[in-house]
């Protein structure tokens, strides 16, 4: 999966506002569209909210393992460079060259530790998000079915607000 799978869409288009649905009926039926409107944002919301949650936990995940196999693409070259040293020194070549060589593959082995960490923190991480998604469903998913299967309008939120 590439980068380029998941950028934002854009448009060089002007974005058209119309005015909300309450402004543009009359009376009961205004009212109606905008207490439907304010139940199916609240539904909205929630499903956003677990989807976000899925996504990050997701993309935490792959980051965590693009940050692990380029740990091992590093450790092998830090092994091949130390095989070109060893090259080096065994055509006699001068001690400068495979003095480098060697400092080079040091420098790759160190950044392996830090490397290594990352990938296990964005494990973590990931871990995490998935277990706050998986909390937030359990703790407000039947509320969520709930309130959608009233066979009464919902109240406004105001009401509830101060509880």
């Amino acid at each position: 999966m590439s980068d380029t799978t998941h950028q934002p869409l854009t448009s060089s288009q002007p974005v058209t506002v119309s005015a909300p649905p309450s402004e543009q009926a009359d009376g009961a039926t205004g009212a109606t569209i905008t207490a439907a409107g304010e139940v199916i944002t609240e539904a909205v919301r929630y499903g956003i909210v677990i989807a976000q949650l899925g996504l990050a936990s997701a993309k935490l995940a792959l980051l965590s393992e693009r940050v692990s196999g380029t740990y091992e693409y590093v450790e092998k070259c830090a092994y091949s460079v130390d095989r070109l040293a060893d090259q080096a020194e065994a055509l006699a070549v001068d001690r400068d060259t495979v003095g480098e060589h060697r400092d080079a593959a040091v420098v790759m082995r160190s950044v392996l530790d830090e490397a290594e960490a990352m990938a296990a923190e964005l494990a973590d991480l990931s871990t995490s998000f998935q277990a706050a998604a998986d909390a937030h469903e359990a703790d407000y998913g039947s509320v969520a079915e709930a309130a959608n299967a009233m066979p009464v309008e919902m109240a406004d939120r105001s009401f509830y607000s101060n509880r």
